[in-house]
C-alpha cells in the first residue's frame, strides 16, 4: 500500500483532499498540521494524524512515504504581511529545511508543492507556464522563491502546482476568498460588495484541485515530473463573477455595492490548457457552473457564516498575539 504524507492536512484544501484521496485510492495517508484553524479531518481508516511542526521530525520519519504533498503556506496576501519574518519562516525557510531532510530519500516518488498563480501579479497577456512571473505580495514572492529553489536543487522528483484562487466548501471553511465571500453575503445579507471589479482572476474549485493532485499520484502520469502547472477551471473578473453567481443561484433582490478603487493590484488571465490536459474528459463550463451551485447549497447550511475563525487574517492575528511572535 502506497503511503502519502500531507503537510497542512487540516487546512482549507487539506481537509477536503484527505477524504478525496481515501475515497478514490487504496492509499495510507499521514497528516501533519499545527492546527492554527483547528482539527478538521475525522478519524477514519487508513488515515493517521499528528499535531506537530513538521520541522521537528527527523529524516527517518520521511523514509516511509512514497509521496509528499506540501500544502503549508500563509496563503492569504494580507495575512502574509502581518509579520513578514514569520511568513518568511513558514513559506520559505522551513520548507528549505524540510527539503534538506528529504532530498536523499530514494523512496519518495514525488514531492508536490502547492504554489499560486498570484506569482503572475499584474499581467495583461494570457498567461501560461512560460510567462514571466511578476509577484507583487510577499506571499507570491516567497512562492516563486521556493519554486526556484526546488528547480535549482532538483534532487527528488517534484511537481509544482500554481493554483488559481480557490473556492468551495470545506470543513475548514474560508470566507476571505472571493467566491465564498460573495455567496455568503448573497445568502445571508442579500448584498454584494465589489472592490475594483475589472481585475481578472483565475479560479480553482477545491475539488478540482483534488482531482489534479489525485492524478499526480497516479504512477502512469509520467509527464508531470519536475514540471510546473497552472491549475484552475475558469477565468473572469469580479463584476462578471458576481453576475454569474446571481444567475446560477437565482437569488432575488440582492443589493450590489460597487467601489471602483481597490488596493489589490493583481490581475491576470490564465490559460486552462494544462488543466484540460490533466483532466481531459471534463466539460469545464458545466463543471464550473455545478461547482458554484454546490458551494452555494453548502454555504446555505452554514450555522456560523460570520465566525472570525473562517477569516484567515483574523486567525493569524490571534495566533501571532497569543504566541507573541
Amino acid at each position: 500500500m502506497k503511503k502519502i504524507l500531507i503537510l497542512g492536512s487540516e487546512g482549507f484544501l487539506g481537509s477536503v483532499l484527505v477524504p478525496y484521496i481515501l475515497k478514490n485510492n487504496n492509499f495510507y495517508i499521514v497528516g501533519i498540521d499545527k492546527c492554527f484553524f483547528g482539527k478538521n479531518n475525522k478519524k477514519v481508516k487508513n488515515f493517521k494524524f499528528y499535531k506537530k511542526d513538521y520541522n521537528l521530525l527527523n529524516t527517518n520519519f520521511f523514509k516511509k512515504f512514497d509521496y509528499i504533498i506540501d500544502l503549508v503556506n500563509i496563503s492569504n496576501d494580507p495575512a502574509s504581511e502581518l509579520n513578514q519574518k514569520f511568513t518568511y519562516l513558514t513559506n520559505f525557510s522551513n520548507k528549505v529545511k524540510l527539503y534538506k531532510k528529504i532530498k536523499n530519500v530514494s523512496k519518495i516518488s514525488r514531492y508536490i508543492y502547492m504554489s499560486s498563480c498570484s506569482v503572475y501579479g499584474n499581467n495583461k497577456k494570457l498567461i501560461n507556464e512560460n510567462s514571466l512571473p511578476k509577484p507583487i505580495s510577499l506571499y507570491s514572492k516567497l512562492c516563486l522563491k521556493y519554486e526556484n529553489y526546488l528547480r535549482s536543487e532538483n534532487k527528488i522528483p517534484f511537481t509544482i502546482l500554481r493554483l488559481g484562487t480557490l473556492y468551495g466548501w470545506s470543513p475548514r471553511m474560508r470566507y476571505d476568498i472571493a467566491i465564498n465571500k460573495i455567496i455568503r453575503d448573497v445568502v445571508f445579507l442579500k448584498k454584494i460588495e465589489i472592490l475594483g471589479g475589472t481585475q481578472l482572476r483565475f479560479f480553482c474549485y477545491n475539488l478540482f484541485a483534488c482531482k489534479i493532485i489525485n492524478k499526480l499520484i497516479d504512477e502512469k502520469l509520467k509527464k508531470t515530473k519536475n514540471k510546473i502547472f497552472n491549475i484552475g477551471n475558469f477565468n473572469t473578473n469580479i463584476v462578471q463573477l458576481s453576475k454569474k453567481i446571481l444567475a446560477l443561484t437565482k437569488v432575488k433582490d440582492v443589493n450590489v455595492f460597487h467601489e471602483t478603487n481597490t488596493i489589490d493590484k493583481r490581475s491576470y488571465e490564465v490559460s486552462i490548457k494544462s488543466s484540460k490536459k490533466l483532466i481531459n474528459n471534463l466539460n469545464f463550463s458545466k463543471f464550473t457552473n455545478n461547482s458554484i451551485i454546490e458551494t452555494f447549497n453548502k454555504i446555505k447550511k452554514d450555522k456560523l457564516p460570520f465566525s472570525e475563525k473562517k477569516i484567515t487574517l483574523s486567525v493569524y492575528k490571534q495566533y501571532l498575539k497569543k504566541n507573541e511572535i
